[in-house]
């Protein structure tokens, strides 16, 4: 029993999103093993892991709120979708994957193991998160290596983890610093923060990806306006943005000594508008809905422009995949994430770090990723969606850890936030 709640205070959260994956994908290249087997191995570790927890509560009966029954309600009309368009219906160019119908079952498993509990946001969870993802980027800065050609002035952070993710592990450090440094200050944090919050911004540039510069300044300005409201979150974003002024040429300098070609990239696409071809791919994913808007058609693009891919929007993703049967209650569960998120944060509940990195991941979904793919998406919109409704704000403070999940055992239930 000790391990356990040790083991949820401070090791599952980082075993499921980025940090020790991170850690772990440096070995297929020192030690020359294949990356599958270092992919669908922490597959397996982190199945085991979720299992094990769920079976703690396989004699009590989940009563779930109306908001964990539409995340259902969502993510079994996606699983069907998925499971018709890989077993009884055949793609025109002969793709879908029950790898990827595995992958999107093990989303959920992983969801359900973090239904809302505090020891999954505690000041263990945190820093052992920090630190480790910290430790996996200052890896990434030294063993990354050179992206193949078209991307130039790109780097992976190793064969497993591509220019994309290597730059949203970044963007995740950059955020829960900045989130450290309001919110969990100790001896020296200072100091450390702002390093680790420079680090973030280094990998981002090494890895050249645009999305995670757009994702962190959305992120940073829900954060400011949340927490302090409108008029103080626009005086603290002006502030931030004249620093940022102020810190340009550094940054530049910075990126250019990394070989990084972020910064002639940034440039494009506000000079010229290019976006890698995403509207195209949008346009052509709004095409597939319209032959068929009710039920939708395949969860992966069956021909034009980016043929065999996902849309590379979470939105439109739902709504190609599902129809408006899917689609539409997918955009509720979305709303009423993006309104408790706004709420938590406000009150400045202890849960605040992951709701950032919830927001990251949401984001980041309306330029890449895949809904079936994006683990971090389903497993972190439940987890806010199982929390309670929030009242009393002005008896929310930073150390506040209370739980509201009737996931746990009746005698373990403490008083709802």
């Amino acid at each position: 029993m000790g391990f356990y709640r040790t083991y949820k205070r401070r090791y599952h959260f980082s075993l499921n999103f980025y940090s020790l994956f991170l850690l772990v994908t440096f070995i297929p290249d020192i030690a020359g093993l294949p990356p599958s087997w270092i992919k669908y191995g922490f597959w397996a570790i982190k199945s085991g892991a979720a299992f094990w927890l769920i079976s703690r509560y396989k004699k009590q009966v989940y009563d779930f709120n109306w908001a964990e029954k539409l995340f259902l309600f969502v993510a079994f009309v996606y699983f069907v979708n998925i499971f018709i368009d890989v077993f009884w219906q055949t793609y025109p160019i002969g793709i879908g994957n029950p790898i990827d119908l595995l992958g999107f079952f093990l989303s959920i498993l992983i969801a359900f193991s973090f239904r809302y509990d505090s020891a999954f946001f505690s000041n263990s969870s945190y820093f052992f998160f920090l630190w480790t993802l910290s430790l996996g980027l200052v890896a990434a800065f030294f063993m990354a290596k050179e992206a193949p050609l078209p991307l130039l002035g790109r780097y992976d952070a190793n064969s497993t983890v591509n220019t994309i993710n290597y730059g949203q592990m970044g963007c995740a450090l950059s955020i829960v610093a900045l989130y450290g440094f309001v919110n969990k200050l100790f001896r020296y944090s200072k100091i450390i923060y702002p390093l680790m919050f420079l680090l973030g911004l280094v990998s981002i540039m090494k890895a050249g990806s645009r999305s995670p510069v757009v994702v962190l300044l959305v992120v940073v300005i829900f954060y400011f306006l949340a927490r302090s409201g409108f008029v103080k979150g626009l005086m603290l974003m002006g502030l931030a943005t004249i620093v940022l002024w102020f810190s340009l040429g550094f940054l530049v300098e910075l990126s250019d000594a990394v070989g990084s070609g972020i910064v002639e990239r940034l440039i494009s696409a506000v000079e010229t508008g290019e976006t890698s071809g995403r509207d195209k791919i949008y346009a052509n994913a709004l095409d597939h809905f319209k032959d068929s808007p009710i039920f939708g058609e395949y969860y992966l693009i069956p021909s034009g422009i980016a043929k065999g891919f996902y849309p590379h929007n979470f939105f439109l993703e739902a709504f190609m995949t599902t129809g408006l049967i899917g689609g539409i209650p997918f955009v509720l569960m979305v709303m009423l994430a993006l309104i408790k998120s706004f709420k938590i944060l406000r009150d400045r509940h202890s849960s605040g770090w992951i709701v950032l990195l919830f927001l990251q991941v949401l984001v980041y979904g309306m330029f890449s990723s895949s809904l079936y793919s994006s683990q971090g998406f389903w497993a972190l919109c439940f987890f806010i969606l199982s929390m309670g409704s929030l009242h009393n704000p002005k008896k929310q403070f930073i150390n506040t850890h209370r739980s509201v999940s009737r996931f746990k055992k009746p005698q373990k239930i403490h008083s709802g936030v």
